[in-house]
């Protein structure tokens, strides 16, 4: 929660933002079959533009950083995603971003993106049991302040 006086009036999160979120949210459907956790929630469901004033860094599973507004944390984990993405994906376009996880959702067998390696300010990656494919991108490489890399429980290639 921010504390400065400013932010009562001021979203943390710009316009910008919060569009590109509802976007990657556009990009799947909500399906709780998409997740095998009986306690998986569609959180991304209630993601709404209310336009001006609209704070995304107050939705479920957004975290910002205090201080720039920019998102940081995308917590996506067991939220019933359903479909698959490419490497021009709205999510991309985040570049602000340390963790993300995608875990327990259904990306329909497709390939691990080579897009990631576009948020170069990536802490943590969480893949877990999404149903990814193919082989791991050799571009994951670039992602030299990557300290956590979960991609478990899918059918990747060596």
């Amino acid at each position: 929660m921010v504390t400065n006086s400013s932010s009562s009036t001021q979203p943390l999160c710009d316009n910008k933002q919060s569009s590109v979120l509802l976007e990657f949210k556009q990009s799947f459907l909500i399906d709780q079959h998409a997740s095998d956790d009986p306690s998986a929630s569609p959180k991304v469901a209630a993601w709404k533009c209310e336009c001006e004033g609209s704070d995304c860094c107050s939705w479920d599973v957004v975290e910002c950083d205090t201080d720039t507004g920019h998102v940081i944390g995308l917590y996506l984990g067991s939220t019933c995603l359903y479909g698959s993405t490419n490497s021009s994906s709205a999510l991309f376009h985040l570049v602000h971003l340390h963790g993300l996880d995608l875990s327990d959702n259904d990306f329909s067998y497709f390939k691990i993106l080579s897009g990631v390696v576009q948020l170069l300010s990536l802490r943590s990656l969480n893949h877990l049991s999404s149903r990814f494919s193919g082989q791991i991108p050799l571009e994951l490489l670039v992602l030299s302040k990557l300290v956590v890399l979960d991609l478990s429980q899918n059918p990747l290639k060596r």
